[in-house]
């Protein structure tokens, strides 16, 4: 392939080194171009990558249902939006068709009428042969009131048909008056063959003439229609009346019936205009097929009738117009009545229809692709609803929630029933362990904090309610007291009846305690037949030496076990917070000094502590016969 030197845009140098420089620049254009696309791809990746791992599966179906909703309303609203342009070009088309049809229709009536009124004209002037006077007189009466009635005829004369014959009479009308004017020669010296050979009744129409009343006047254009006037007895009289038809004034009024958007055009067989946008006033008369070139087809023969100009690809200008032709051939006249006839419209006025339905249809596209937002969302929260409701139920089980049981979709027939039946019997298996380790770890607080025998509390609880009640008693300056219970002769039944009668004995002073002292108070277990109670509150000293009173009347009665009536005695010793002590320990050292001055004074009774007074319970301890534990403990 032969170099070809290049010129260079920058410096105006040619040489290869310039054709060097221009594919360069291209192949950098196409670098940038593909720079752009794969930073847009990665930026797509990337929201695409996030979407997926961050997004929920309710909003991803959501989104989903939204774009093939929008997709379906956009592509529904396009082919709808093509579809209505096309019915539009249809209907604009047939309007044209039938518009044209019917103002064909009224032009030809118009020019019927004419035809009509001719023939009366022509029969009233009958008369007997060489009547001329008469004739003439009939002319005279009829001529002006014919005129005044029709406004669209000009003219209507008498005439003789022979060359340069001779007008009789000729009335005319000028500015809604009617008007006898001089004779004019040589009126039908155009249509003295044609006109000759007409038999009465039978009515010539010529082509369309321009005529001007007065000079200086517009011409107007004008169409003759002549009939002759018959004998009374036989043949034609020789006279011709001849009507000068206004078609200018005929177009006019048809105009003035059609609609704003619509323009009347009107022709010659040839295709001069004689009535239109550009005509009105008659100062410019051109072939109607320069401006519309497809009428050349009706002009030809070829046609009947046609529409051009229906184009709504593009948005038309204001003087882009839609229009309907058709020939209009009055077949009742003898002679010319071939006329083109048409109506257009400008194009603008269909594109704004074919605008109005594109707008609407756009509305309706963005109003449906809306309300798909709107409606995507629940749709997929209904489709994973049941999703949710299980994992709901799982995050509640995990958390032991208290907001109650979820219930699952377990009723239903596909696999997310299947799951929610398998979740629901895992959790029912992991609530029955766990209920099973909650009773058993209740067993063992409860073994840890109650006397295994009687199951009042043991010493550790005792001493961590005595300890909140001294800090509540404090706070309020209240008052409570420890009363400190020991059985008498325990070791002695113990060792004589065996373990069994002794816990026997046991469990019933507990019940004992339990039942005698109220719901806010404690009774505990602290070791072998030692025993303490905790009443809080109480407001005087005299209210726990009450207590211990009523204490000893219920220990009292008998013990009644396997035939052996046992009595059931036991000393007290009474403590008050804060007079004898404000800690567990002081407290509980000052009752056990107290119930050791009850067993000095003969046992089964109480003693209230002295201030000052305080015996270590070591003393008790080394003598053997007030320390024996039971069978249990």
């Amino acid at each position: 392939m032969p170099k070809t030197s290049v010129i260079c845009d920058k410096c105006g140098k040619t040489g290869l080194w310039a054709r060097d420089f221009v594919s360069i620049a291209a192949h950098m254009r196409y670098i940038r171009l593909a720079i752009a696309s794969w930073r847009g791809m990665w930026i797509f990746q990337y929201f695409r990558v996030v979407f997926i791992m961050y997004a929920g599966i309710a909003l991803r179906l959501s989104t989903v249902l939204a774009v093939l909703a929008i997709l379906a309303s956009g592509l529904t609203g396009y082919y709808a939006h093509d579809e209505s342009r096309r019915l539009l070009m249809t209907q604009t088309e047939k309007n044209l068709k039938v518009s044209t049809q019917v103002v064909g229709q009224q032009l030809a009536m118009a020019l019927r009428a004419a035809m009509r009124d001719m023939r009366v004209f022509a029969m009233y002037m009958r008369q007997p042969k060489n009547d001329m006077a008469s004739s003439n007189l009939a002319f005279r009466r009829m001529a002006p009131t014919l005129l005044q009635v029709r406004p669209e005829y000009l003219q209507i004369s008498i005439v003789e048909p022979r060359p340069n014959g001779e007008e009789r009479h000729f009335f005319t009308q000028e500015g809604g008056k009617v008007i006898q004017r001089e004779v004019e020669k040589g009126l039908l010296d155009p249509y003295i063959e044609d006109v000759a050979r007409l038999s009465p009744g039978l009515v010539y129409l010529s082509d369309v003439l321009a005529y001007s009343q007065e000079e200086g006047k517009p011409e107007r254009l004008t169409m003759l229609a002549i009939t002759p006037v018959p004998h009374d007895r036989s043949g034609k009289s020789g006279l011709l009346v001849v009507l000068r038809v206004d078609v200018d004034y005929i177009a006019h009024q048809i105009q003035a019936k059609l609609p704003m958007n619509y323009q009347l055009h009107l022709t010659t067989r040839d295709g001069l205009s004689i009535y239109g946008p550009k005509t009105d006033g008659h100062n410019d008369r051109h072939l109607l097929q320069t401006q519309f070139p497809d009428v050349a087809q009706i002009l030809a023969g070829k046609e009947e009738n046609i529409v051009t100009g229906i184009q709504l690809d593009r948005q038309p200008d204001q003087a882009d117009v839609a229009a309907a032709f058709q020939r209009v051939q009055i077949t009742d006249f003898v002679g010319g009545g071939t006329l083109i006839l048409g109506i257009s419209e400008p194009l603008i006025q269909v594109w704004q229809e074919h605008r109005a339905l594109a707008n609407n249809m756009t509305r309706i596209v963005l109003f449906f692709s809306f309300l798909a937002l709107i409606v995507a969302w629940p749709i997929s929260q209904a489709v994973t609803r049941p999703l949710a409701q299980i994992l709901e139920s799982v995050r509640r089980f995990a958390a032991r929630d208290s907001g109650g049981i979820l219930p699952l979709p377990t009723r239903r027939k596909d696999e997310i029933g299947q799951l929610a039946k398998s979740v629901e019997e895992m959790q029912n298996q992991i609530r029955a362990q766990v209920a099973a380790l909650e009773e058993n770890h209740q067993v063992m607080m409860h073994i840890a904090h109650h006397d295994p025998l009687t199951g009042l509390p043991n010493r550790l609880t005792f001493f961590s309610k005595l300890d909140e009640a001294i800090a509540q008693a404090a706070q309020h300056g209240r008052k409570l007291a420890v009363l400190f219970v020991d059985l008498d002769h325990f070791k002695a039944i113990n060792d004589t009846h065996g373990h069994k009668i002794g816990d026997a004995m046991l469990l019933e002073v507990a019940h004992r305690l339990r039942h005698g002292v109220r719901s806010s108070d404690t009774a505990a277990r602290l070791a072998g037949d030692e025993f303490v109670v905790l009443l809080n509150p109480i407001y005087s000293a005299e209210e726990a030496c009450l207590v211990a009173e009523k204490l000893l009347r219920r220990l009292n009665p008998h013990l009644k076990v396997e035939n052996l009536d046992l009595p059931i005695e036991a000393s007290i010793g009474v403590s008050i917070f804060p007079d004898h002590g404000d800690t567990p320990q002081t407290l509980l050292e000052s009752a056990d000094a107290a119930m050791y001055a009850s067993k000095n004074v003969g046992r089964n009774v109480y003693s209230i502590a002295q201030p000052g007074v305080r015996r270590h319970r070591e003393e008790r301890r080394q003598k053997p016969e007030t320390r024996q534990g039971d069978s249990v403990a």
